[in-house]
């Protein structure tokens, strides 16, 4: 959640520096027809909506300058929030973030992934951790409570891994009023990203 918001800040203060859109690509790294109806993020990823009643929420490149993009989904109506901060946000029953950072090297992507990580574990309590392949690309996840005062949320899922020198994170955050099944949604999420033939 820490890295997530540090990301919002930094979409807030940089929302000039957007910069020109992203060319679509023609077809995905294995040679299949790329889709207009797939979310496109950074000209890298394709992802299919999630479906399970999440809807796209913000598409966000105002970071493309430092090659990096965040886009979300929400489930459920907003709520207003007042944060610790006394800042005012809308609050949902889950949310789905993907945050991609292009980085000059697959070894610095790995670095990127293995702090995003680290960072995760230290601020949740993770009850699962595992490794699984989801639409041809590698992925580590952690099952994890939030289990604070100042976080809203009461659980979540999180998947990080590394496409040639683009670092990866998907993080699914639920409340307690949120029903459906975290882990099988972020499945079918990973299952839906579509992959571009981009170059180190």
């Amino acid at each position: 959640m820490k890295k997530l918001c540090s990301v919002l800040l930094a979409l807030g203060m940089l929302l000039a520096l957007s910069g020109c859109g992203q060319a679509s690509p023609t077809q995905t790294a294995d040679g299949q027809p790329w889709e207009d109806s797939w979310v496109q993020i950074g000209g890298v990823l394709g992802a299919e909506e999630p479906g399970n009643g999440f809807t796209l929420l913000d598409n966000n490149d105002a970071l493309s300058p430092m090659e990096m993009y965040y886009t979300t989904w929400t489930y459920g109506e907003p709520t207003a929030y007042t944060n610790e901060d006394g800042e005012e946000t809308d609050l949902y029953d889950a949310q789905l973030y993907l945050l991609l950072d292009g980085c000059e090297t697959l070894e610095e992507a790995e670095a990127e992934i293995a702090d995003w990580l680290s960072r995760e574990k230290e601020q949740y309590t993770v009850t699962d951790a595992f490794t699984d392949t989801f639409g041809g690309q590698d992925f580590t996840c952690i099952v994890y409570q939030c289990g604070s005062d100042t976080n809203p949320y009461a659980r979540g899922i999180s998947a990080f891994g590394v496409y040639q020198n683009q670092a990866i994170s998907v993080e699914l955050t639920c409340r307690d009023t949120y029903t459906g099944d975290e882990q099988a949604v972020l499945t079918a999420f990973l299952q839906g990203l579509h992959y571009s033939a981009v170059t180190e």
